[in-house]
């Protein structure tokens, strides 16, 4: 029986729905200021995995909210400012995410979180969300103190699976990540957004769905 790992956000919890919230903030500036933040926040998790100098996801979230804010002359207030980390544990997810879940546990799968997120935040996120239940270990990178892609992120994926190499399954929504999992080799499908195009870094996905909930053909 194959364990599957999800990555969270962006794949189940949607990191953009904070723009109802900069909507009211910033108006139709909104936007371009969220795509900017969630770019930046990736980006500096990829600097500081290269760097080999660790510090929690959260730190990446703040340090690009401070350098968009700073780009776009936003100004945000430190109250707006920490409105919208805050918001950051309150997430929802995606439509259909806790169905498909529960299905796949209800077959017997072992679920497994598997995020850049501090944990804590993750088991804020997922109560939240009304995730929390169905989830058999929630791992965070904090564990090795680096960040996806390292090989070290998804080696401690393999060491706390159930299942062998070949029978751990990761499933996200960003290519990078697939394209780490590909490289120590394990098998993965891709959730392809509207107008996703996978990076040509010589690692395709197991497999590609458009919906999260054609997992339940897959498995």
């Amino acid at each position: 029986m194959p364990s599957i790992a999800f990555d969270i956000y962006g794949t189940l919890i949607d990191p953009l729905s904070v723009g109802h919230l900069l909507e009211e903030m910033l108006g139709d500036r909104a936007a371009a200021f969220n795509q900017l933040w969630r770019s930046k926040q990736l980006e500096y998790s990829f600097r500081k995995a290269a760097m080999r100098q660790f510090n929690h996801f959260t730190e990446c979230t703040h340090q690009a909210l401070q350098y968009t804010d700073a780009v776009l002359g936003t100004q945000l207030s430190r109250a707006d400012q920490a409105r919208l980390r805050a918001a950051y544990r309150r997430l929802p997810a995606y439509p259909g995410v806790p169905a498909t879940l529960a299905q796949l546990r209800k077959r017997g799968h072992e679920l497994l979180a598997f995020s850049n997120g501090k944990k804590a935040d993750l088991l804020a996120l997922f109560e939240g969300a009304q995730l929390a239940a169905h989830f058999d270990q929630v791992l965070s990178v904090d564990e090795v103190r680096t960040f996806k892609p390292a090989p070290e992120v998804y080696e401690l994926l393999v060491r706390k699976s159930r299942s062998d190499r070949a029978a751990t399954w990761l499933v996200s929504s960003n290519s990078f990540d697939l394209i780490g999992a590909g490289a120590v080799g394990l098998p993965t499908v891709w959730l392809q957004r509207p107008g996703q195009v996978f990076d040509p870094f010589g690692y395709a996905p197991t497999r590609v769905l458009s919906q999260l909930g054609a997992l339940s053909e897959l498995f």
